[in-house]
C-alpha cells in the first residue's frame, strides 16, 4: 500500500506515516548495509577497510570499502558478482590527491534483481508493518562502492574489463584524464585515449594539470577591462535607458510593415 493510496486518511495522518515510512526506511537499508559488509569482511578482513562513523559511510545507504591491496580487485570484482549478485558496473573513476602523493580508483556497482520465472529486470521489495491495519513497502536496489588506493607513482591496476564489459570504455576514460594504467585488458581492446586526441599531452583532470591555453591572464585582462569599462563610463554610447526596447521594436515595426507590404500583394497567401 502507498501514501497516496490512503484517501480515506487526513493530511496529518498521512505526514506522520510519511515519517513513520522514512524512518524504517533508513533503519532497514542500514540494516542491509551492515548485513552485505558482513559477508564482504568473512572473506577479505585483513585487506578492506570500512569508514564506519564517517561522512562518507553515514550519508549514503550504500556501504563504502576501502581495499587495501590493488592485487586483489580482480578477484574482490568476481566475488561481488558470483557471491553477492552484483550485475552491474556504474562507473569506474579517479580522484586525485596530489598533496598526499595519492590517487583513489573509484568503482560502484549496483545488484539489480531479476525475477526468477522470467526474463525481466525488477527491484526488491522491503515491507514493514506500521500497524495492524497498514503494511508499507519500499523498493530498492543495492548498492557498492569500492575504493583503491594508489600511490601517485605507480599508477598501475588489474583491469576488470572481462568481468564486467562496460569496465572497457570506463577504464579507458579513467587513462584519458587521470593517467591510471589498466594491465591485462583484451588483447582486442588496448588501452588508449578515448576523448582527448591521441598526440594529447598529459591527463587533464588530474590537479596539477597545466596548459597555457586554458590558464587566465589576470594582469592583461584586467587592465583590458577597466580600460573598457572607463571608456564606456566617460563617454556612454546611448543615453537612452530604453535603447534595446526602442531599437527592437522600431525592427519589429519593420518586419510588420514589410510583411504586410508583400501579403497585400498576395492576397492568396496572407500568411507568408
Amino acid at each position: 500500500m502507498f501514501l497516496w493510496e490512503l484517501k480515506d486518511k487526513n493530511h496529518k495522518e498521512k505526514e506522520e506515516l510519511r515519517n513513520k515510512l522514512f524512518d524504517n526506511r533508513l533503519d532497514i537499508l542500514e540494516k542491509v548495509k551492515i548485513e552485505l559488509v558482513k559477508k564482504i569482511e568473512e572473506n577479505f578482513k585483513d585487506n578492506i577497510v570500512i569508514p564506519y562513523g564517517t561522512y562518507d559511510w553515514l550519508s549514503r545507504v550504500y556501504p563504502i570499502v576501502i581495499l587495501k591491496n590493488r592485487d586483489l580487485i580482480r578477484d574482490f570484482v568476481l566475488f561481488l558478482k558470483n557471491e553477492l549478485d552484483f550485475n552491474y558496473l556504474n562507473y569506474i573513476t579517479a580522484i586525485d590527491y596530489p598533496l598526499y602523493d595519492l590517487m583513489h580508483v573509484v568503482y560502484e556497482f549496483t545488484c539489480i534483481p531479476i525475477k526468477s520465472n522470467v526474463d525481466e529486470l525488477a527491484v526488491e521489495h522491503l515491507e514493514y508493518k506500521v500497524n495492524d491495519n497498514l503494511t508499507l513497502n519500499n523498493n530498492y536496489t543495492k548498492r557498492i562502492r569500492i575504493i583503491v588506493v594508489l600511490d601517485r607513482n605507480d599508477l598501475y591496476i588489474d583491469s576488470i574489463a572481462d568481468i564486467f564489459y562496460t569496465a572497457d570504455w570506463h577504464e579507458r576514460e579513467t587513462y584519458d584524464f587521470f593517467g591510471i594504467i589498466f594491465k591485462n585488458r583484451p588483447e582486442n581492446s588496448p588501452l588508449k585515449r578515448i576523448l582527448m586526441p591521441d598526440e594529447w599531452q598529459g591527463f587533464p583532470l588530474r590537479k596539477d594539470f597545466f596548459h597555457e591555453r586554458i590558464i587566465p591572464h589576470p594582469f592583461t585582462e584586467a587592465y583590458y577591462v577597466v580600460k573598457k569599462v572607463k571608456e564606456l563610463t566617460d563617454n556612454p554610447p546611448i543615453k537612452e535607458t530604453n535603447y534595446l526596447y526602442k531599437h527592437t521594436k522600431e525592427k519589429n515595426d519593420s518586419i510588420n510593415i514589410k510583411n504586410f507590404s508583400e501579403n497585400s500583394q498576395n492576397p492568396e497567401n496572407p500568411g507568408n
